[in-house]
């Protein structure tokens, strides 16, 4: 019942608590800009933290940073909601590299896969913040960019992450095209093993188990990996555990099914902040 209640604070009185949300245009960089929504503590110091929130499908980023701001009040944390626009960012979820069904994309002037550490920096000089890493969260389209991001970027000044409700994964499966697996994809072991060692987190509603729901992935890769979204994130996890095991690779993830929440971002987004929280 707390949960509940605590939800429906979540998206009916987002006012009442005091951070204000910004918002920018960003422009640092040769491709098509982005709007991006941020909210700061009211003071920085030498631990203040970096989220990022990327929303899902509907590129509702601003109402996904909301939800987030009664989970970090009095916490030392910048939260950041890059929006990729359907205009210009139409496959974000597979890093402007795929089309859903795998189709490589000819323009490769748009390519994501450095995007949020070329925002981290920028965030980091504007609030002089010393913290060297940050943290990720991701819901629906949004859980499909952060593990695509993490896979195939360079970057490794990830902190935690936690993924919550895809739509399908990419299975690290070199027989198997992306972004359904990683074949033509250039994933090295060092970076699988760097990828199984980050402090991350599979989060999955127990309610998201509608296989006729309106927004799941039907195509036919998709549905191999499961009849809905629950069961593709337990096979995924599941891929994970497996693939740590079979390389003699350590594996930190944490997986976690979440009672009575559905396919909610705001639902999700409760139990990820205990787990991204949970240190600061």
């Amino acid at each position: 019942m707390r949960n509940i209640s605590f939800i429906f604070f979540l998206i009916f009185f987002p006012s009442l608590f005091a951070r204000d949300v910004q918002e920018i245009t960003y422009s640092y960089w040769n491709q098509p800009d982005i709007q991006i929504y941020y909210s700061a503590p009211e003071t920085i110091s030498n631990n203040t933290q970096i989220i990022f929130i990327i929303h899902g499908a509907s590129r509702k980023a601003k109402q996904g940073l909301t939800n987030w701001l009664p989970l970090v009040e009095g916490r030392d944390v910048v939260l950041i909601a890059p929006e990729f626009s359907k205009e210009f960012y139409n496959e974000y979820a597979y890093l402007m590299k795929t089309t859903k069904t795998g189709r490589t994309l000819k323009d490769t002037s748009r390519d994501l896969e450095s995007s949020l550490g070329d925002i981290f920096n920028f965030f980091s000089s504007k609030f002089k913040i010393s913290t060297k890493k940050f943290r990720l969260y991701g819901h629906s389209g949004g859980s499909q960019f952060v593990h695509r991001y993490l896979l195939l970027s360079d970057e490794t000044r990830v902190d935690k992450v936690a993924m919550a409700n895809a739509g399908f994964y990419t299975f690290i499966n070199p027989a198997i095209k992306y972004p359904f697996g990683i074949k033509n994809m250039d994933v090295s072991d060092e970076r699988l093993q760097w990828f199984l060692s980050l402090k991350g987190g599979v989060f999955l509603g127990g309610e998201d188990n509608n296989p006729k729901h309106s927004s799941l992935p039907s195509m036919r890769k998709a549905k191999k990996q499961g009849d809905h979204r629950l069961e593709r994130g337990a096979n995924f996890f599941n891929h994970l555990v497996e693939l740590g095991v079979k390389k003699n690779m350590p594996f930190r993830w944490r997986y976690q099914v979440v009672p009575g929440v559905s396919h909610d971002n705001a639902g999700m987004s409760l139990a990820a902040a205990d787990f991204l929280l949970e240190d600061l």
